[in-house]
This record gives structure tokens, sequence and C-alpha cells, in this order.
């Protein structure tokens, strides 16, 4: 798509958003959960969450940060839009227009695409950018960039560092995503597998050999209803039966730093894991790295031809 003299473009970086301090968490959930009644017990278990990262989700100010160091990559102006928290994308958008943003790209801080995650965003997105005008490309997924991808296997490299060479040692890559509630798929939902795909890249890359990795899922929030699986729980438990005791932990489906992967990987999972006698090493995430400038610049790039 080339740019029209006389366009004032820009673009606009999609995330889930966050509490900015413990305070927030009741009126967070409730944006979460849609309005659906939270019990008191729900509250304080994530409140509880948030404490032990420090009070707040820093997933935020990551998303600014990526911002400002886009922009100077770019050279158009960059905007962030949360979901479920400030700044709210239906805020944001407003305030594009107001600037004068005419058309613009829309990137969703999310490689994998399914209609009932990342399909959020971007029905969210076209209500209010259709209301006030603003002409937007939306960017469905971007989970086999090159940059990505290398910075997915950098990260793997640098977490098996963690493991002295051990003869007879055997060790394991789990990739990790967000599961999702199959009733919630539609048919065809590329989510499972542009999983593979990234995954499939990366094990490529690093010449892992294929009964040494595997996709698994995380973050099951409601009983009821059945989720994508196998839960990194359960892979971890049949990697400790068979003798496995070395695995490097990889949260592809996350970009960056938040509770799921703070608390709910580095704590409650690494417990468990010491429990059945297998150490992990979780390899750290892109947050406002090079890799993801870099993934973002390219889409940026491409949008500009």
């Amino acid at each position: 798509m080339g740019v029209e003299i006389g366009d004032l473009l820009g673009v606009l970086l999609l995330a889930h958003g966050g509490p900015g301090s413990l305070d927030d968490i009741p009126a967070f959930l409730d944006r979460v959960r849609g309005g659906r009644p939270c019990s008191e017990q729900v509250v304080n278990e994530v409140r509880e969450k948030y404490r032990h990262i420090g009070g707040a989700s820093p997933l935020p100010g990551i998303s600014q940060s990526t911002a400002k160091k886009l922009e100077k990559a770019c050279g158009f102006p960059v905007y962030t839009g949360m979901l479920h928290w400030q700044p709210f994308l239906e805020d944001t958008i407003p305030r594009m227009t107001a600037h004068g943003i005419s058309r613009a790209l829309v990137i969703c801080l999310v490689p994998h695409f399914s209609e009932c995650s990342v399909g959020r965003y971007r029905q969210r997105t076209a209500a209010t950018a259709d209301r006030l005008g603003m002409s937007f490309n939306f960017v469905d997924s971007w989970h086999t960039l090159p940059p990505y991808i290398a910075g997915l296997a950098d990260s793997i490299v640098s977490a098996r560092k963690a493991f002295a060479p051990t003869p007879g040692a055997q060790l394991y890559v789990i990739f990790s995503a967000h599961s999702l509630p199959k009733a919630a798929l539609p048919a065809g939902d590329p989510y499972e597998l542009q999983l593979r795909e990234t995954a499939e890249q990366v094990a490529t890359k690093l010449a892992l050999a294929d009964d040494r990795w595997t996709v698994a899922y995380q973050s099951v929030s409601g009983p009821g209803s059945e989720w994508l699986g196998p839960s990194v729980d359960e892979v971890i438990a049949g990697l400790a039966g068979s003798g496995v005791r070395q695995v490097v932990l990889c949260p592809f489906g996350f970009v960056a730093d938040q509770p799921e992967i703070l608390y709910d990987l580095d704590v409650v999972l690494d417990r468990k894991a010491r429990d059945l006698g297998v150490t992990i090493s979780r390899t750290p995430l892109l947050n406002d790295g090079a890799a993801l400038i870099d993934s973002l610049a390219l889409l940026v790039e491409r949008w500009k031809r």
C-alpha cells in the first residue's frame, strides 16, 4: 500500500492493558469480565498477584516505551491504546484524529491471531475509527517475521546458559501461549496453526530435534468449558515422569512482562516444577528490545510501500 501525498499517517499499538495500582484492580477486572460480577475472593487473588510483582502492571509502561522507540525508528507518530485499561483505545483514536491523523497502521502487540482475542481489538478499533472517519490497516498477525523469530531463538540460547553442560542430561523446550476456550474459536481459526508455525521456525533455526520441544498452553481462566491444551503443567508433569530434569520455557505468545509471566510462571509453575524435580529456565521476553522494535518497524516499512 503506497503513501499518498497529503496523507498524515500514524501508527497505533494495541495491548491488553493493566492496572496502575492495587486500588485499580476491581475496576480493571470489571473491564476484563465485561461487567460480570467478580467475587471478593477472585479480587483478592488477583491483588496478591500484582502485589507480588510490585503492585502494578508493567505492561502499559513497556508499551509506551515501545511506541517511543518505534517512532524514532520509523519516523511516524506512534500511539498506544489499551483494550482493558488506560489509555483506552477508544480514547487514543480521537486523540489521533485531533492531531490530524487520517490513516493509521494498527498493530496488536500479540503475534498470533485468534478471532476471540486479536479479533476483539480489531472490532473495537473499527467501531471508533469508522465513527471518526479515520481509515486504518489492521495487522492481523506477525508470527513469522524474521526479527521476531530471531529474537525468540536468541532468548532460548540465553535461557539455556542457566544449565551447565551435564553428560546425559535431557534438555527440553516448551513454547507456551495463552490458552483459549475451544467453544469461542470459530471454525478455521488460525491460532493453533500460527503458534505451531512460529515454534517450528524457531526450532529449525536452533536445530532442535522434533522430540525435544512442544507447544503448550497457560493462563486458563474460568471453569465449566474446555480450553486448548495440553497445559504447561501437564507437559512438565509428563516430562518429569520420563526423566527430563531441565526445561527451557519460552512464553512466545506474550511480548511483554505481565502477571501471567512474572507470577503464574516464575512463581507458581516454577514451584510446581521443582516439586517434580524439574528446573525451569524461563526465556526473557522481547519487551521493548531490538527484536520487537525491528519487527514492528518492518511492518511499518511494508505498509509504506
